[in-house]
């Protein structure tokens, strides 16, 4: 479960690293991508990812 918390973290840092950009539109790359990903869409999939990402490091990965 530490690798997919990782990978978990990392992906939602990212995404909150594009939202960042995307809101200052610091960039036109985004834009390519079309209307529906705006910022805050990017900001919304960090948190989850981020809060997946706390959910798997504090979870049991045995049985008692």
């Amino acid at each position: 479960m530490a690798i997919l918390a990782w990978v978990l973290g990392i992906l939602g840092g990212l995404c909150a690293v594009t939202g960042i950009v995307t809101a200052t539109e610091v960039t036109d790359v985004f834009s390519e991508l079309g209307a529906e990903f705006t910022a805050m869409f990017w900001l919304t999939l960090g948190a989850v990812l981020l809060l997946a990402c706390i959910a798997a490091a504090v979870s049991r990965g045995e049985y008692e």
